[in-house]
């Protein structure tokens, strides 16, 4: 439900619990000032306690995620807040991105493509270098990418976070892969010099993107991670904040 709907039902259920209270206090009293601050009193106290489970309601929803549930016991849930950033829906799905803002990484990444003069393929690569070399750690959620970069940790989602925020940065098109498990990035480019010669793909509305694995150190983009399709969950295009239709996709290798 809309964060603003919402708002609109707290506001009504309180208007009415304040115009029934005034209703009981205009009968048990006839001094129209004791009725007004009574009932203004409670109109405050319940309109507080009903926004407070409501925000409670909207801030804290346990759903199950994709890109999370190798770390978790089947079936589990995890903590979803109305400040996480990027939270799409993916086959009835809720999963965390957590990608930074628009020009917080910036430096960073003019920093690491210094040299490149506007290579897409160069580019991409320096970043994925920088990504894939920072450790590769566990843990139970799916951490934003300028935390990433300030605690030089990450796993998959984290790690792909990261990188995709980085691209982002250069205007550089990629999707989210999920699989059983796992989450990784598949990097549009159009210098493709640098791509291995069996290089995995997958062609999407006529675009060729290339694998890049994030958990592997030392990996150049296009190297193939062991996924082919069939072990797809779904893919996700963030600039367009919509899903790919999987039947779409083609794969290819070389």
């Amino acid at each position: 439900m809309d964060l603003w709907l919402k708002i609109a039902i707290i506001a009504l259920i309180a208007f009415t619990v304040y115009r029934e209270i005034l209703k009981s206090a205009k009968i048990a009293s006839t001094r129209s000032v004791q009725t007004s601050k009574a009932g203004f009193i409670t109109f405050i106290g319940i309109g507080s306690v009903v926004g407070m489970f409501t925000y409670a309601g909207m801030s804290m929803t346990w759903v199950e995620t994709r890109d999370l549930r190798a770390y978790h016991p089947k079936n589990s849930s995890q903590f979803v807040s109305l400040y996480d950033r990027g939270v799409i829906e993916l086959n009835g799905m809720v999963i965390k991105t957590n990608l930074a803002r628009e020009g917080e990484l910036a430096p960073l990444a003019e920093r690491l493509t210094q040299g490149c003069n506007g290579d897409d393929g160069c580019e991409a690569q320096k970043l994925f270098d920088y990504v894939t070399a920072i450790p590769y750690r566990t843990d139970y959620t799916s951490r934003n990418a300028l935390t990433v970069v300030k605690s030089n940790w990450g796993d998959c989602d984290d790690k792909s976070n990261l990188f995709a925020s980085l691209l982002n940065e250069r205007g550089i098109d990629y999707r989210f892969i999920y699989v059983p498990h796992h989450v990784f990035v598949a990097v549009h480019l159009s210098d493709t010099r640098n791509v291995p010669f069996l290089n995995a793909k997958l062609t999407m509305d006529g675009k060729d993107f290339y694998y890049a694995e994030t958990t592997a150190s030392g990996a150049r983009i296009g190297e193939f991670n062991g996924q082919f399709p069939y072990s797809f969950e779904g893919i996700y295009d963030m600039n367009r904040n919509r899903p790919e239709e999987l039947s779409n996709v083609k794969f290819s290798i070389g």
